[in-house]
């Protein structure tokens, strides 16, 4: 799979000598696979998936912070204030430099 892959890749670059005869053909393949990639992220933070579980639970808001829910609102509320719920429902903002980072970071957005 990976030479007619390597093959079928290298036909275009053969006619303008990119593709040298010394370099292996699944190295080849490494390399345009990863150009591909690096084209892809314009050369930061390239193939980076977004991981969809922060995806779900953070949003970024128009200022540029990011948004989160409180915890505690699923079950057993029944006990709590009337104050203490409502202030629960609100949502807010995720505190702290690095914590915020590595949300934008696995969020995929620069």
């Amino acid at each position: 799979m990976l030479r007619f892959l390597a093959t079928t890749v290298m036909k275009p670059f053969q006619s303008t000598g990119l593709a040298s005869a010394t370099s292996s053909t699944t190295s080849f393949v490494g390399n345009y696979l990863f150009q591909a990639c690096f084209a892809r992220g314009m050369g930061s933070k390239s193939c980076i998936k977004t991981n969809k579980g922060v995806a779900k639970r953070f949003r970024i808001r128009k200022s540029g912070s990011i948004k989160r829910n409180h915890a505690g609102t699923r079950h057993n509320t029944g006990y709590l204030k009337r104050g203490r719920n409502n202030s629960l429902a609100k949502s807010t903002g995720v505190s702290g430099k690095k914590h915020e980072k590595r949300m934008r970071l696995l969020l995929n957005n620069k």
